[in-house]
């Protein structure tokens, strides 16, 4: 059992918009404020849902890194407010200007990494790419595996072999959905028209891409399929452009950001969801069939509906698991029987329920209490972060400019 002493924890994310992290640390900060820990949640940018701020500002602190300069160790104790126990961070800019403006308050808060995206701590650092750099020798030299968290244990044998270190002692910590907050609701008299994805438009979520020319076959083929896309992010304007220069505009519809309440109802004609992450989770609790897509993909594929996959890794690339075209599965679907289709539905369903429980929250306060106890406090000095910034700032011109980093 972990001791009662409270625990103060830091949570550092790049934003607070609508995604995948930003939806689980919605539903994780509220219940461990519950259970007795203080939470500040510091955010990198000033990018915020409105409705997931106000639903945290009652259970945490929020703060912006704009307001910790100018980064004086007096300035930053105020700002921090104390030492925090543990910092818990998400993305490589968290963990790095995190840790640095903790290592200039004075602190030594130890260090959690959550990784949640198939290479987030362990994409191909070059020579010349220090940002990635300092991150991966960080992990291999200075955070225990015990203090890294992985969604599943895809993405800890993934990071393992990239990185070449033992996750073994690495808790696995599924994600976990509020299923009880949405309705089921029965679809199969819908006519089986409109396709829904809801995520953000990032570079490794490629299915925005691989499935225009299947909705590109269909419309050709006389079907009067619709795509419903919500989310925004980096590709967004790319996948814009290639929409309208395939023509497809009356078909595929890019809705930009929305509201997260209006998460049920923009299925409400959904016979069919497409996507990745835990929207796939809520899609099948509102009653939608829900097909995976594997990250990095550079076709159209899937391992199937997520009924039919064992286990909690759904989305990563290179699986031991069946691959499907999602072509296939799109015109299987089409073909069910209402009973089938019916049956495939609760099928759905039945597995978006495993995503649910209590035991989720008391596994990362296990872990933050033990890193507080047995973890490591990482330090990073001004030359390191100039070293950081600068290589950073390179890598984003050369992508700007299009040229291989």
């Amino acid at each position: 059992m972990p001791d009662q002493k409270i625990m103060r924890l830091l949570i550092v994310n790049l934003h607070l918009d609508i995604g995948g992290v930003e939806t689980l640390l919605v539903r994780l900060i509220p219940q461990l404020a519950r259970r007795g820990v203080s939470v500040t949640l510091l955010l990198l940018q000033k990018k915020v849902n409105k409705e997931f701020y106000d639903s945290l500002i009652t259970h945490c602190d929020v703060k912006f890194a704009a307001d910790a300069f100018p980064f004086t160790k007096k300035h930053l104790q105020a700002f921090f407010g104390g030492q925090p126990d543990v910092a818990y961070f998400t993305i490589n800019q968290a963990f790095v200007l995190g840790t640095w403006l903790l290592t200039r308050a004075g602190y030594s808060t130890k260090t959690v990494l959550g990784a949640y995206q198939t290479e987030i701590f362990c994409a191909e650092a070059k020579p010349w790419q220090y940002h990635r750099r300092l991150v991966q020798n960080a992990i291999r030299n200075r955070i225990p595996a015990s203090s890294m968290i992985f969604g599943n244990t895809a993405g800890r044998d993934f990071h393992a072999d990239k990185l070449k270190v033992s996750f073994n002692a690495s808790p696995i910590v599924r994600l976990f959905v509020d299923i009880e907050k949405y309705k089921f609701i029965d679809r199969s008299q819908l006519p089986r028209i409109e396709i829904v994805s809801i995520g953000r438009i990032s570079p490794y979520k490629t299915y925005n891409f691989t499935i225009l020319p299947i909705v590109s076959r269909f419309v050709a083929s006389g079907h009067s399929l619709k795509w419903h896309i919500y989310g925004d992010g980096e590709d967004y304007d790319k996948l814009r452009n290639t929409v309208d220069a395939m023509g497809l505009s009356d078909h595929v519809h890019l809705h930009g950001a929305m509201s997260y309440s209006r998460f049920q109802q923009v299925l409400d004609n959904a016979f069919l969801f497409v996507g990745s992450g835990t929207s796939l989770i809520e899609a099948a609790a509102c009653g939608v069939p829900a097909l995976t897509t594997i990250e990095y993909a550079e076709d159209a594929i899937s391992y199937g509906f997520i009924s039919e996959i064992q286990g909690f890794n759904l989305i990563e690339p290179g699986l031991d698991k069946k691959v499907f075209a999602i072509e296939e599965k799109i015109l299987e679907t089409l073909a069910l029987d209402t009973e089938s289709y019916t049956q495939l539905q609760h099928e759905c369903y039945r597995k978006a329920n495993s995503y649910s429980g209590d035991s989720v929250v008391d596994e990362y306060i296990n872990v933050f209490h033990a890193a507080r106890k047995t973890g490591t406090a990482v330090r990073l000095n001004s030359f390191q972060m100039m070293l950081y910034c600068a290589s950073a700032a390179l890598g984003y011109a050369m992508k700007k400019l299009g040229l291989h980093h």
